[in-house]
């Protein structure tokens, strides 16, 4: 229910967009699973395309081939639901169709980073959550030489508007610790040993 919930509220500001501008009411999702044409294990990823050719990629997730991959194109926000690995990305397929639907080849592993924040960094994109995420997110672009304001928060029940569109946060119910992959170094490797996860806040529905 938390994805239609993200995919609804996407879909019905975008169209407003479009109604508002004259464009037609149509937009365009494309699942970027592991394999084509199929559902397989850990599609999370999704990119919504509006009429006026914006562009918003949700979840980034495992089956997306990093910031490298053809179908992609360009990106203009990224959401971030929450941080856990299948989401926000901490191992993910080298190309499209490694392995197999049922087993996809999971072997390239971006941590400390994410695919979220190397998408954001090829394709100057806005990274838009809610909770205590921009924060983490921002510093993870900065110390990879992006700009850490290119990770912006959108409070819960407030709005935001990023590349035209509108964009609200609500509350969802699951976790939503930060691995101790994703924090890295001595602090990681501590939080890891203690069986713990960073603080991030509750995960949303953008």
């Amino acid at each position: 229910m938390k994805h239609l919930i993200l995919g609804t509220a996407i879909v019905v500001v975008a169209v407003s967009k479009g109604a508002a501008q004259g464009h037609a009411a149509n937009v365009k999702v494309m699942p970027l699973g592991s394999h084509d044409g199929e559902f397989c294990r850990y599609v999370r990823a999704m990119i919504f395309e509006h009429p006026d050719g914006t562009r918003i990629l949700y979840d980034a997730g495992r089956t997306v081939a990093g910031a490298k991959d053809p179908r992609l194109g360009k990106i203009d926000v990224i959401l971030v639901s929450h941080m856990h690995g299948d989401h926000a990305d901490d191992r993910h397929i080298p190309a499209p169709n490694a392995g197999t639907c049922t087993k996809p080849d999971m072997s390239v592993k971006p941590v400390p980073n994410t695919s979220t924040i190397k998408i954001a960094l090829a394709t100057k994109a806005k990274v838009v959550t809610g909770s205590a995420m921009p924060a983490f997110l921002g510093k993870k672009l900065k110390a990879n030489g992006g700009d850490a304001k290119n990770a912006q928060l959108v409070r819960f029940g407030a709005n935001r508007k990023v590349s035209g569109i509108t964009f609200t946060t609500v509350l969802t119910a699951h976790s939503n610790g930060v691995s101790p992959a994703f924090i890295g170094g001595d602090l990681g490797k501590m939080t890891g040993e203690a069986g713990i996860a960073g603080y991030a806040g509750p995960p949303t529905a953008t």
